[in-house]
């Protein structure tokens, strides 16, 4: 896989790791459910930023 389509994977992740987000936040779930499956997405957005970042900076 190269560089530019990890890229667009990465990208892709992230949007619908946050769509995921916003729709989790949204719902009527209990809020143990939201606040700990969203801080879980959260968690997975940063590693996917970070991940993001590395590749960009390296070329």
């Amino acid at each position: 896989m190269n560089s530019s389509h990890a890229n667009t994977s990465l990208a892709a992740l992230l949007a619908v790791l946050a769509c995921v987000e916003v729709v989790l936040f949204t719902s009527d779930a209990a809020n143990g459910v939201r606040y700990g499956v969203g801080a879980a997405l959260a968690m997975a957005i940063l590693v996917v930023v970070s991940r993001l970042a590395k590749s960009g900076s390296s070329d």
